[in-house]
């Protein structure tokens, strides 16, 4: 489980380092008016699901590595939800599933470490 969903964080992570562009039409509107710079913000968050990729990957800190990709997920759903007026789609439904190996993973970390 923990190497799946690494793979889908170190994929996007990477499209979003490699191409902000791409990925600007899912900021909201509200990230958008702050007048920050959204490419950076992009790409930050594209850093941040490659680090955390690789923590899911070598076990480093697993409880909270997956309490943090639990946290990542809904960050991004809620986006998603913001942007969609709160309506799902194919890709938030997606997200949904992704968020609960996120949360499968946590669990067992949890479990694990008793």
């Amino acid at each position: 489980m923990r190497i799946f969903l690494a793979f889908v964080f170190v994929w996007f992570g990477i499209s979003e380092l490699s191409n902000p562009t791409h990925f600007s039409g899912f900021v909201p509107s509200s990230i958008s008016n702050l007048g920050l710079d959204e490419n950076l913000l992009i790409q930050i968050h594209g850093a941040f699901l490659v680090l955390l990729s690789f923590c899911l990957i070598f076990k480093f800190y697993l409880r909270y590595t997956g309490l943090l990709a639990v946290f990542i997920m809904l960050q991004i759903i809620f986006g998603l939800l913001l942007i969609n007026n709160f309506e799902l789609d194919d890709i938030i439904v997606r997200d949904i599933a992704i968020l609960g190996l996120a949360i499968g993973i946590w669990l067992q970390s949890i479990k694990s470490s008793k």
